[in-house]
């Protein structure tokens, strides 16, 4: 009984002291007051990157050491990562798994945890009978219709894809999922009203999430990342977002299609996404510290309106091209930036700038694509001066951004690791 007794003071001692020590500890949400000077978001992970793989070939570019770029990344102070994963590459159907590239891919994330970076997941493709991988097909709920059959296998891809991975916790549900570019048809016919990718995009996040907490259910689901065309203050994001919000409050959505009923409906938003997510890309020629708080507020202040609750927030991709903004100015507004957030932003947790490496290739990015840290570490590829193409770059290389990137974040270490001198 004395042994019981003692037992028992020194466990109410322990939590007395709990109290104390605890005393000091960030407060809890409830305690948090409703506005933008407040937020839930671990900004340890503050300092993100977009890394893609499909661009690196890494499959079979000779020139493409994964390891070695992931060390480049963590001397850059990288903390987290966006980690392309396309449905379509990953897996053969939507209940099978390409092995083979599965295995390079779970190689690729355990280096990237094996420096402590968090990882997101993120698929914006998916199986459908069309010829554009990131098209969706017409909204009609009807069960015998393709949409819905579409979704059924939206659903399965996203629950094999989880459950092959589940070293990953963070998965972020499609891309831009307001930007025609990605909410098209899928034969890339850019028809959709805001209203019609507002309605694909909740029915998308309600089968992913449930599909992706089905096959993990330590796994938390990530908003595909809003977008505005015109700039960051023209409006798209928040009237998309509060589009998403009407939805999921109406009833209407949240439910599976033909196989439930609707009286099922979810209106909870934490059943569609449990993190939000924007691309915050600046419109004017400057970075403007003012405007750039005050129109991030204004989006995460439609979360604080619809659920009464602080929310985290990941900013998946923002970047500066060169092209634009000019290589020096870009460097400086990736330390403002960065040193904005920190300071006056507490619900966004992590900033994944786009990109760490140029793609000196033609495509929808430009005759170059120039927002990287780093230029085109291919030397089968022309990574060259804008104004003058004669003036080619050395294949990886950094730029004054990555300098800029590695102050700002606090990393430390060789920035020249892929650097390939030519003649």
């Amino acid at each position: 009984m004395k042994k019981v007794k003692v037992w028992i003071l020194i466990m109410a001692l322990l939590f007395s002291l709990t109290g104390v020590l605890g005393c000091d500890a960030k407060p809890e949400e409830s305690q948090l007051k409703l506005d933008t000077s407040h937020g839930i978001g671990n900004q340890a992970y503050l300092y993100g990157m977009c890394y893609n793989i499909y661009e690196r070939n890494y499959a079979g570019n000779p020139n493409y050491d994964y390891k070695k770029e992931i060390k480049l990344m963590a001397n850059l102070g990288v903390t987290s990562v966006r980690n392309w994963m396309h449905i379509t590459y990953l897996l053969t159907d939507p209940q099978t798994v390409n092995q083979a590239r599965a295995q390079e891919m779970h190689e690729v994330i355990a280096e990237y945890q094996r420096y402590g970076m968090q990882v997101v997941g993120m698929s914006h493709t998916s199986f459908h009978d069309g010829t554009y991988l990131t098209g969706k097909p017409a909204r009609n709920t009807d069960p015998e219709k393709y949409y819905v059959q579409w979704l059924n296998d939206y659903y399965t891809s996203w629950k094999t894809l989880v459950a092959e991975f589940p070293e990953i916790t963070l998965w972020e549900i499609d891309n831009e999922m307001n930007n025609p570019d990605f909410m098209c048809t899928i034969n890339g016919e850019k028809i959709y009203t805001q209203n019609e990718m507002a309605e694909i995009a909740t029915d998308m996040l309600y089968y992913a999430s449930r599909a992706i907490h089905e096959a993990n259910p330590n796994a938390k689901t990530i908003m595909g990342g809003l977008t505005e065309p015109h700039g960051l203050g023209s409006g798209q994001n928040k009237s998309f977002l509060q589009k998403v919000y009407e939805n999921i409050h109406s009833g209407e959505f949240g439910y599976f299609y033909g196989i439930e009923d609707k009286s099922q409906a979810s209106k909870n938003p934490d059943d569609y996404f449990e993190i939000a997510c924007w691309h915050p890309y600046i419109g004017g020629s400057d970075f403007n510290r003012e405007n750039f708080i005050k129109f991030n507020n204004e989006i995460y202040q439609v979360i604080l309106d619809y659920e009464g609750k602080h929310k985290k927030v990941m900013f998946t991709e923002i970047g500066f091209n060169d092209t634009r903004y000019g290589e020096e100015n870009a460097a400086l507004f990736i330390e403002q930036m960065y040193d904005t957030v920190k300071e006056e932003m507490p619900y966004v947790e992590a900033i994944h700038y786009f990109k760490l490496l140029n793609v000196a290739t033609i495509g929808w990015t430009g005759t170059v694509s120039r927002f990287g840290l780093f230029y085109d570490p291919d030397p089968n590829r022309q990574d060259y001066n804008p104004n003058d193409v004669n003036d080619r770059y050395t294949p990886g290389a950094p730029k004054q951004k990555a300098y800029s990137y590695q102050r700002v974040a606090g990393g430390k270490g060789d920035l020249t690791l892929i650097q390939i001198d030519i003649d």
